[in-house]
């Protein structure tokens, strides 16, 4: 018979970054998306992707060749720059349905790429009412009866 072991140990690496350098990064990405809205049983969906490039300063962006395994290591690390990608890929969901969205799934999936690192982010976010050409939401009939 075969004994359990006592315990075991795990060792875990903890990562402070500033957000300041991440808006850097951020602001100066290579951002590209597609998707569309699809009418579903239970309303219309935005189903899409986007990529958001941080690229090396050799590829006009903001930190130099040789950290861009540092920058992997600490983007995959840090829940907070990975929220930043997320909220890029929400805004282009919203430009790019031309409607308010609503919750959204998010898959990130971050790698190496030849200009520097890349995060691909699927999202599918259920899809709200119309905007009308002012940007406002556009109003249920019923609720403007109602006010009258």
């Amino acid at each position: 018979m075969q004994r359990l072991p006592i315990g075991s140990r795990r060792t875990c690496h903890f990562v402070q970054s500033i957000d300041y350098s991440w808006r850097e990064l951020f602001e100066k990405a290579d951002v590209v998306s597609e998707g569309a809205v699809r009418n579903e049983s239970d309303g219309p969906v935005y189903y899409g992707s986007t990529s958001v490039l941080l690229a090396t300063s050799l590829y006009g962006g903001g930190y130099a060749e040789s950290d861009r395994d540092a920058v992997l290591q600490l983007l995959t690390a840090d829940p907070h720059a990975r929220v930043r990608a997320v909220r890029i890929a929400c805004l282009e969901a919203q430009l790019r349905a031309r409607r308010s969205i609503e919750t959204v799934r998010a898959e990130l999936t971050i790698r190496q790429d030849t200009r520097g690192v890349r995060i691909d982010i699927d999202v599918e976010a259920r899809v709200t009412l119309e905007l009308e050409s002012t940007g406002r939401h556009a109003t249920n009939s019923r609720d403007n009866d109602r006010k009258r």
